[in-house]
């Protein structure tokens, strides 16, 4: 895989290094963000040794960022692109979030990028409908409740997620069918420079592929994908991170149903003689849409063996709407309610909670 990604880079830079290339390319620059607020209320467990003790039941939080992205179109019909994503939080502090260029001629044979963006396989992965982006079960920028310390379910899943420096590749769609993969040389420390790999505990050399389908069945539109990730256990006799995903979302005269499963290998890294347990996590969903208004219900459940005798879970129900009051802008309300187990029974392992929200969301 790394010598057929470092081949496609070569025939590519070729082509587009020709003097001929840069002729009469046609250049521009553009700026597009967004800034989602939240304001939420949570109800939940808080007495003596439970996670929300001690701690306000409000909060208001934002997420926003603003988009630079250049782009030139070469007289040969290739693209190159160039974006870097400008990320603001709470403190009010600015970070960048991804930056990446490409190159790009979708109808001849693809499109290859090179920075710090998630692989093939988030970037191809269906997570099914949501009513509000910002508060997708299984998902979510913005939680209100707390968490359990010592309860390993997972709370989200980011199936083979990382903006750390790599190329990836992606097909031209062939029926509706697209394939994509990613390499990315090391997952930890400076991206520039060269890693080692004998880091004890530590994984990388991360391979991702992604697979989807877009297209319909009778009046139906159907998406749908599968991803796969490797990463390599550095030091000697060490465990490797393995991570399989799939989702599909069918949508229909208004309605989409659909989600996504993801499967992954826990103690990546650590010595082989050390049991793999699975970590799992899914979600379901339904949502409608008409005109301004879009409602919703998502299922999210969350799972990792914790020993012999059981394991630790989270079930997440979600209920939610949302009304774009003008292009751009856009107002939602929900609950969801967070129940998470422990097999040892421990106030301090298990939780419940609820909580309840308004957001608003501006994009441009």
């Amino acid at each position: 895989m790394k010598k057929l990604l470092i081949g496609t880079s070569a025939l590519v830079a070729a082509g587009l290094l020709s003097s001929a290339a840069f002729a009469q390319a046609e250049s521009s620059l553009k700026v597009s963000a967004y800034y989602n607020t939240g304001i939420g209320f949570v109800s939940e467990d808080d007495g003596v040794g439970e996670a929300g003790n001690g701690d306000r039941n409000h909060a208001v939080m934002i997420d926003s960022e603003v988009h630079f992205t250049g782009l030139a179109t070469l007289d040969n019909g290739m693209e190159v692109g160039l974006t870097v994503e400008l990320e603001s939080g709470g403190t009010g502090t600015g970070t960048i979030d991804e930056s990446y260029m490409y190159i790009e001629n979708d109808q001849v044979w693809g499109r290859l990028e090179f920075g710090d963006r998630d692989g093939a396989g988030n970037k191809m992965f269906v997570l099914g409908p949501v009513v509000n982006g910002t508060t997708i079960t299984g998902l979510s920028t913005f939680n209100w409740r707390n968490a359990p310390a010592n309860n390993n379910a997972p709370g989200a899943y980011f199936p083979h997620a990382g903006d750390n420096t790599k190329v990836t590749y992606y097909t031209p769609s062939f029926s509706g069918f697209q394939f994509g993969a990613s390499y990315t040389p090391e997952l930890a420390g400076d991206q520039r420079a060269l890693g080692t790999d004998n880091t004890a505990g530590s994984t990388d050399q991360q391979t991702q592929l992604g697979l989807n389908w877009n297209g319909t069945l009778g009046d139906a539109s159907v998406r749908a994908a599968a991803g796969y990730s490797k990463s390599q256990g550095e030091a000697a006799n060490t465990n490797d991170a393995k991570q399989w995903s799939a989702g599909i979302q069918i949508s229909m005269m208004g309605w989409s149903f659909g989600g996504g499963y993801q499967k992954a290998d826990t103690q990546a890294g650590a010595a082989s003689t050390t049991v793999q347990r699975d970590e799992i996590a899914y979600r379901l969903a339904a949502t409608y849409r008409t005109g301004p208004w879009a409602a919703g219900i998502e299922y999210f459940k969350g799972e990792e063996e914790d020993d012999a005798t059981g394991e630790d879970e989270l079930t997440v129900w979600s209920l939610q709407i949302n009304r774009a009051i003008a292009p751009g802008l856009s107002v939602g309300f929900g609950v969801r309610t967070w129940d998470w187990e422990d097999d040892d029974n421990l106030a301090a392992d298990e939780h419940d909670a609820t909580d309840y929200f308004i957001t608003t969301g501006v994009r441009f």
